[in-house]
């Protein structure tokens, strides 16, 4: 394996070796263990007591659900009907793999669905997990050749793109309801703010990808924001903004010019079908009063409760969320919840026993591994 000078790897695989930091292992071992123990398992308990509040009073106060009722409602499910669900997640999973090869050129299909699972799995068992997933992600790349600026720039324009699907679904979905009729106050402020940051953040990335002079310009004006956010925080250690957006557009704007079509097409695919799949476990659990139109709506503000990080994948956050909705649509209470909480057991809980045999998928084929370096993305810079 061929060197990797250190200055060259990103922060979550500093302080290790190049033969550690493309073992995967490694890196979710160092990254567990950069934090201090007593920080880490503040994390944990702050994370397992939201989760348990939500569980125990949030959900059966605000839905008005049952558990044992909602178990009863999930348990009506057939053999056929379950396997059939399952399907449809997994095709889910199979349409993300062409984000990830479109932005990281050279990894194939069957590469990135077991990057996608074994990061997946650190991420959702995890709170505050989504650097070690990202470190995860890191080693097992490396170890199939592809360089860390490649990889980084992968995740970058990947993460870009569903920050872009989360915040633009809200308003496709405020936009559905008010032409059905069926839009509600309550959705009105939440869907305004994603619009305004889905502006915001569209005009940032076109004028950074426009001209070398307003990408600077975009850079001073972040890191005077940073700085001053790093002084209140008392924080010593200033990010370089400026060099940082720069070096995207310079990295970046060959993938995205070349790509960003492709992209964009398998971004909305595995966001179709996962809402397909949500729509799905609705009308499995017997539940046929919520249109299209509604059961979009509350997978798009699901999908933004999933960014909070106060819990894996917003775990708590998300259920109560979109069960409300469903629930203000004129769902039922107990069929409402368990159709979410059926939906989040696909989307969820079934990505951490997948993610563990991804893992050993990863340390067992041995005929991907390459040095570091060995694969050059074919995209014009």
């Amino acid at each position: 394996m061929t060197d990797t000078p250190d200055e060259e790897l990103p922060e979550v695989l500093q302080g290790l070796s190049a033969e550690e930091a493309t073992d995967a292992f490694a890196v979710v071992s160092h990254e567990l263990h950069k934090k201090s123990r007593t920080r880490r398992i503040a994390e944990v308990g702050i994370s397992l007591t939201v989760v348990v509040l939500i569980f125990a009073f949030v959900i059966p106060k605000i839905t008005g659900s049952d558990y044992a009722d909602v178990w009863t409602e999930m348990g009506k499910l057939s053999p056929v009907e379950i396997a059939a669900l399952i399907a449809l997640w997994f095709l889910a999973m199979l349409a993300y793999t062409g984000v990830l090869t479109n932005t990281l050129p050279g990894l194939k299909h069957m590469q990135a669905l077991c990057v996608n699972f074994a990061g997946s799995a650190v991420s959702n068992s995890l709170p505050f997990g989504g650097a070690v997933g990202v470190g995860a992600t890191y080693a097992i790349d490396m170890s199939w050749g592809f360089t860390p600026p490649a990889i980084t720039l992968s995740i970058l324009v990947s993460g870009i793109w569903n920050i872009f699907a989360k915040l633009a679904m809200p308003v496709l979905a405020l936009a559905l309801l008010l032409i059905s009729g069926d839009a509600t106050g309550k959705l009105v402020l939440p869907t305004v703010l994603g619009l305004v940051a889905l502006v915001v953040a569209a005009v940032v990335l076109g004028l950074i990808m426009r001209s070398e002079r307003l990408a600077e310009r975009i850079g001073r004006l972040g890191q005077s924001v940073v700085q001053w956010f790093c002084t209140v925080t008392r924080r010593h250690r200033t990010p370089d903004v400026v060099n940082g957006v720069l070096d995207f557009r310079h990295q970046s704007i060959g993938l995205v010019r070349e790509r960003w079509v492709f992209i964009t097409l398998w971004i909305f695919l595995f966001n179709l079908i996962q809402f397909l799949l949500l729509f799905a476990c609705i009308r499995a659990i017997g539940i046929d009063g919520i249109t299209l139109t509604e059961a979009f709506a509350a997978f798009a503000f699901a999908r933004l409760l999933e960014t909070i990080p106060i819990t894996p994948s917003g775990v708590g956050f998300v259920e109560v969320g979109a069960a409300s909705a469903l629930i203000s649509f004129g769902g039922p209470e107990n069929a409402s919840t368990a159709a979410v909480f059926l939906f989040r057991g696909f989307v969820y809980l079934l990505e951490i026993p997948v993610g563990a045999i991804a893992w050993v998928v990863w340390a067992s084929m041995r005929r991907w591994r390459r040095p570091v370096g060995s694969f050059t993305p074919s995209v014009q810079q």
